[in-house]
């Protein structure tokens, strides 16, 4: 049974109940790994280094379809949230900022899937 990347957004969703910074922070953190997993997967990156995410972005971004290219240049935006919820705890997390990458990460799988 092979596991679907997606489920990660449908955590991300659950765990907008809580109230903590440590939720804000995993939120923003499954909802890219949702939109990661499913391009890389849909993609047939198999890289399992640091670079994958790169790798997976300017696949995208070097795309000739233009959906693809702007789904890459949103995952990369995306990325960069997950990296300050993950590496940098000196800034405080707000939770109108889980919504938007909730969003987002939905909208980048749609512009992904559209061609």
């Amino acid at each position: 049974m092979s596991f679907d990347p997606q489920r990660f957004i449908d955590i991300s969703k659950e765990l907008q109940s809580g109230q903590t910074e440590a939720h804000y922070r995993s939120i923003i953190n499954r909802a890219y790994y949702g939109a990661f997993g499913h391009i890389r997967n849909n993609l047939g990156i198999a890289v399992f280094d640091t670079s994958v995410h790169q790798e997976v972005i300017r696949t995208l971004i070097n795309s000739t379809e233009i959906s693809k290219k702007k789904a890459g240049k949103r995952l990369e935006n995306l990325f960069k949230k997950r990296k300050e919820a993950d590496y940098l705890h000196r800034i405080e997390i707000k939770a109108h900022n889980c919504q938007f990458c909730v969003n987002e990460a939905e909208e980048i799988i749609k512009l992904f899937d559209s061609e």
